[in-house]
Formats: C-alpha cells, sequence, structure tokens
C-alpha cells in the first residue's frame, strides 16, 4: 500500500528534487492512509453487565487520534502502510482527499497532519498545505 509515497517520504529533505516533491504531493492526492482513531457515543456503558443487550439507535462516531510534534504543536498522525503504526488500538484506511474534506474549518486549531510520524524521515504538513492541496478536488 503507498510504496511510491512511501518511498518519496523516505527522501531526506534536503537531498529531495523539486521533482520530488512534486510527485510526493501527486501520490498524496490518490493516497489511501490509515488513520488512527478514537471511538465515541453517547451510549452509557457503566453499568452494562455482561449478557446484556445494547441497542445501537445512534451508533458511534470516530474522531482522529492526535500527537504533539517536537515544537509541541498539535497534528493528525496519518501511515502510509500498517508497518509504519506503532502504539495505535484503533484505527481506519481513509483516502487523504476524503479526510481534506472532513477537515474543512478546522475547529480544534489543529497544526497539521504528519505522515509516518515515528519513522525516520516523517513529512509534516500544516493544516492549510495540507487542505490545499485537495481545492481542485472538491
Amino acid at each position: 500500500m503507498n510504496s511510491e509515497l512511501t518511498e518519496l517520504i523516505n527522501i531526506k529533505r534536503n537531498d529531495a528534487t523539486k521533482e520530488d516533491d512534486i510527485a510526493l504531493i501527486e501520490e498524496l492526492k490518490n493516497a489511501r492512509l490509515i488513520l488512527p482513531i478514537e471511538i465515541t457515543s453517547d451510549i452509557e456503558l457503566d453499568n452494562a453487565e455482561e449478557g446484556d443487550i445494547i441497542e445501537l439507535d445512534e451508533g458511534f462516531r470516530f474522531k482522529p487520534i492526535k500527537i504533539v510534534d517536537d515544537k509541541q504543536r498539535v497534528c493528525i498522525p496519518l501511515y502510509t502502510d500498517d508497518s509504519q503504526v506503532h502504539g495505535h488500538t484503533s484505527a481506519i484506511n481513509i483516502y487523504a482527499k476524503d479526510l481534506a474534506r472532513m477537515i474543512d474549518d478546522n475547529p480544534e486549531n489543529i497544526f497539521g497532519v504528519v505522515l509516518n510520524p515515528f519513522s525516520k524521515f516523517n513529512v509534516e504538513l500544516p493544516m492549510d498545505t495540507f487542505l490545499k492541496i485537495f481545492e481542485d478536488e472538491n
């Protein structure tokens, strides 16, 4: 999954050419990435016991897990493949363009997204930059 994108991410930023950067953005436009999530619900489960039947009329919601970078900025982690994911228990596969549509106005003041945050090389994009990549797609 995303082998070309992973290869482009793994180029040292000092060694990356303008063509590499353009190719990375083009790959990101169509990338299906792994997004760690937190599942939320209004359903009260504190008093539930084994064997209880729980009706899910309203269902569950999810929100992206957030991490803090070394400059104390809040980011959404995204992973190119399973081998990059570390320490998250729930995740979904999502196209980057669909995530951009979901974020729209950045109400939580998230700094940006970071691709493969725990790998030797990663790519951090400010939220405005990430959203601009997909402006023509919406």
